[in-house]
Formats: structure tokens, C-alpha cells, sequence
């Protein structure tokens, strides 16, 4: 009983929670002994078994009290550990910030609690979220749950693990440069990075520079992803990056008719592994057999994508400054490296970094304006073997290629399965109009439906 209630979607298992057909103490149970069992999968650099115990025992006695249920009441959940939670370390996977107490809890943290939702720990990533692997030298590399010489992807890796294994429904994530759904890609999960702002940032350990960052949601389904996203959604007078504009309503789709389905004509759809370029023409092929009607869009950003990351380095540089003159033994060389180069970026280098990406944003707003969504293979190759990722190299170049864009222009994006390859899922990613989360997500569950993905690992 307890491997079906591990596996069962997060809206089935908040259903049979809320008509009290089982019980949050249960659940959670369930959800520790897979825990238990993936143990060496390094999944949590903070495990909270005994306090989210403790709050599916509360969970069932509110109930029992006849308290009305939250919208995610007794769901277990896993929180990355970028994100604060309070009277908790923050270490985003690094010693430099291993003695970061929060005083308060992120607002993403306090919504999923205030909905009743039960955190089980706060999860691996990669080092301070710099990176795409989540092989992490200080708290040890999540493995792939298909295919475990694979990696997991990054940086929300310990995630989006805890997702595909069962240990928890849905897991809050972020995202700079595909952090969510990179992850979500390899793991055969779905990973949704809202428009930029409609999820506060507040609590959250920064990354580089600010306007990249989101807040993002890894679960199984299209329909979990929701359900979350309505909990964390809405402004915060106290983050000014928060937008004060909800996203637009939309309806749920029995088909694609009507639907315009944006190719863009370069970068995302070149240099692809063969077998990634089959996946995302097959599911394509599908929107189209449910009335989509797929339309090639220029876009013209390749041009362009090298000099966004001039600017994120500098600004990244400038955040651990303090540090890295103080302490350079708490990052690892590789990160050590990569950050000092930030402190040789000119100023004229930066300010042509800003303008490449107000282009960025221009062109992305143009191909939306021909189609309704944009789809890519979120990743242009498979996971890479764990072998193959040493430092430097070439392997793990190419995989924020087709999700970093997305989080300079702050558009949604949802990464979807699309099928397996050498045991490894394969990710589809569709990108929407800003504040159409909704209708993305609505698109997005019709091909959910059309390529029927078990997000289960064998």
C-alpha cells in the first residue's frame, strides 16, 4: 500500500487527503520510507523527518477537528536548499553559505505550508546553483533515477530525484538557466518555470543576477504542476521583483484546434542528438494530429546568447566577492575559477551584455507574437554519462543551450517528457506568452496526453 500511495499523482493523493480516505500520517510515511530506501541517492543536504511527522500528525487532527483542508493539505513536499526556510540553513550546496540561518520562511515556503503542504527536507543541487550536473563535491552527485551512470541535471537535481522516486509529490525549485527543467528533462518529470514575478523571489540565495531567477515547480504531471503553481502564485508587496499582475485566466483544452505552435527557424533546433530531434519532431507530429498548427518563426538570438553570460558572471562575481577574497577554499576550483573570471569583465562588455539581451527579449516577444506557444527539445542531447562530466567538460556545454534564453527574456516555460532514448527520458519544452501560465499549462496537458509518458523509473 505504501509503493501505490508513493506513486500516485499529487492531485489523486490531495483528493483522497482532503475526503479523508487516507491519512497525512500515512502519506508521509510512505513518502520517508522511500526515502529511506534511495538513502545513497543523496537527495537531501537537510532531511526533516521528524518535523514533517510531526506535521501530518497536526494534519490529521485539524481534519478530524473538522478544519476545512488546505488546497495541498498532508501533501509531502521537498524544498531545494537555496530557498529559506526558517530557523534552517540555506547552504545552496556550499560551505560559503553553511552558516546562513534563515530568520523567516521564503514566501514560496510559507504559501505551500499555509496550503497544508508537509515539507520532507530541503534537497541536493549543484554547487550555489552554478551548474547543470548537481555533482556536488561537498554533499555528494544525485544520480540519474533511469539510469543512474547518467546525471540527474542541475541545478534543482536532488529535486527533481526526490520527485521521480517517489519521495514527495512536487518539489519547489528555481531556475537561472533551466534549472527546473533541465532536471525535469532527465528525469521524466515536468518542470515549470512561471513568467518572471509571478512567483516572489524573496528568501531565495541569488544566483547571479536577479531578473534570470525564478522560482519553479518539478512534479509528475501537468495537473500537479497547477496545483502548486496556484498556491505560490501572486504578488509580494516586499519583493520588488514581484509583479503585481495575476496570470491570465484560461480553460482546460480537449484538443490543440486553433492552437499556433511556434518552430523557431534557428538556434534551438540546431545541433540537436539525433535522437532528441526524432523525440520532439514525433511530438510535434501528435499537436499536430490534435489540431495544432505548427508554424516556423525566425528568432535570430544565436548571435546574441554568448554575450548574456558576460553579464551574469560579472554580477555573480561581484555577489561573492566578499567570500572569495576571504575564504576561497569553500568553492570548489572549478567554481572558484569560473567566478573570478567575473572580476576581468569591462564595463563596455557588460553594458553590450544588457543591450544583447533586450534584443533577446524583443525576438521572443516577436515569435509569440506569430504563434501561441514556442516548442524546442529542452535539451539538445541526452543526459550525459557522470563519466564524462569531469570539470571543463565538453559534455555538459550544450545543456542550458535551449532553456538559458528563457530565463533572460522571463517568458514561461514548461518542460514536458517526450519519450526515452539509451533508458534516459527526453524533454519537450514549450515557451508562452508573459502571464499566459495558465494557458501554457492548458496546452501542455494535451500533449502530456497525446505522447502518454509513465513518470514512474523502472
Amino acid at each position: 500500500m505504501t509503493g501505490e500511495l508513493a506513486d500516485l499523482p499529487l492531485v489523486g493523493i490531495r483528493d483522497a487527503l482532503a475526503a479523508g480516505e487516507v491519512s497525512a500520517t500515512e502519506v508521509v510515511d510512505a513518502a520517508l520510507e522511500r526515502a529511506d530506501r534511495f538513502a545513497g541517492s543523496n537527495l537531501f543536504v537537510t532531511p526533516l523527518a521528524d518535523r514533517a511527522r510531526e506535521a501530518a500528525v497536526a494534519a490529521d487532527r485539524a481534519l478530524a477537528a473538522g478544519a476545512p483542508p488546505g488546497p495541498l493539505h498532508g501533501v509531502p513536499v521537498t524544498v531545494k536548499d537555496n530557498i529559506d526556510m526558517a530557523g534552517l540553513t540555506t547552504t545552496a550546496g556550499s560551505p560559503v553559505l553553511a552558516d546562513r540561518v534563515a530568520v523567516a520562511d521564503a514566501p514560496a515556503v510559507a504559501r505551500s505550508e499555509a496550503a497544508g503542504a508537509i515539507v520532507l527536507g530541503k534537497t541536493n543541487l549543484h554547487e550555489l546553483a552554478f551548474g547543470s550536473t548537481s555533482i556536488n563535491p561537498f554533499h555528494g552527485t544525485v544520480p540519474n533515477p533511469w539510469c543512474p551512470d547518467r546525471i540527474a541535471g542541475g541545478s534543482s537535481g536532488g529535486s527533481a530525484a526526490a520527485v521521480a522516486l517517489g519521495v514527495g509529490y512536487a518539489s519547489l525549485g528555481t531556475d537561472a538557466a533551466g534549472s527546473v527543467r533541465m532536471p525535469a528533462s532527465c528525469c521524466g518529470l515536468v518542470g515549470l518555470k512561471p513568467t518572471h514575478g509571478l512567483v516572489p523571489l524573496r528568501g531565495v540565495a541569488p544566483t547571479s543576477m536577479e531578473h534570470i531567477d525564478h522560482v519553479g515547480v518539478l512534479a509528475r504531471t501537468v495537473a500537479d504542476a497547477r496545483a502548486v503553481l496556484e498556491v505560490l502564485a501572486g504578488p509580494d508587496p516586499d519583493d520588488p521583483h514581484s509583479s503585481s499582475r495575476r496570470a491570465a485566466p484560461a480553460a482546460a483544452r480537449a484538443d490543440l484546434r486553433g492552437v499556433r505552435i511556434g518552430v523557431p527557424a534557428d538556434w534551438f533546433w540546431s545541433d540537436l542528438d539525433p535522437r532528441v530531434e526524432e523525440a520532439a519532431r514525433d511530438a510535434l507530429d501528435l499537436a499536430a494530429g490534435a489540431g495544432a498548427r505548427l508554424v516556423p518563426v525566425p528568432m535570430g538570438v544565436g548571435h546574441l546568447v554568448p554575450l548574456l553570460r558576460v553579464a551574469m558572471f560579472a554580477e555573480a562575481y561581484v555577489f561573492h566577492q566578499p567570500t572569495l577574497d576571504a575564504h576561497p577554499e569553500r568553492y570548489s576550483p572549478e567554481l572558484r575559477h569560473r567566478l573570478l573570471a567575473g572580476r576581468y569583465v569591462l564595463a563596455q562588455d557588460y553594458i553590450r551584455a544588457l543591450r544583447a539581451r533586450r534584443l533577446v527579449v524583443e525576438a521572443m516577444r516577436a515569435a509569440l507574437s506569430e504563434a501561441d506557444v514556442l516548442a524546442m527539445p529542452t535539451l539538445p542531447v541526452l543526459p550525459p554519462l557522470l563519466a564524462d562530466c569531469e570539470p571543463g567538460s565538453p559534455a555538459v556545454a550544450p545543456l542550458p543551450r535551449n532553456t538559458a534564453v528563457v530565463n533572460q527574456s522571463g517568458h514561461p516555460a514548461i518542460s514536458l517528457p517526450m519519450g526515452r532514448a539509451a533508458g534516459v527520458p527526453m524533454g519537450l519544452q514549450l515557451v508562452g506568452r508573459d502571464h499566459d501560465d495558465l494557458g501554457l499549462l492548458a496546452v501542455a496537458e494535451v500533449v502530456e496526453r497525446l505522447v502518454g509518458f509513465s513518470p514512474a523509473p523502472p
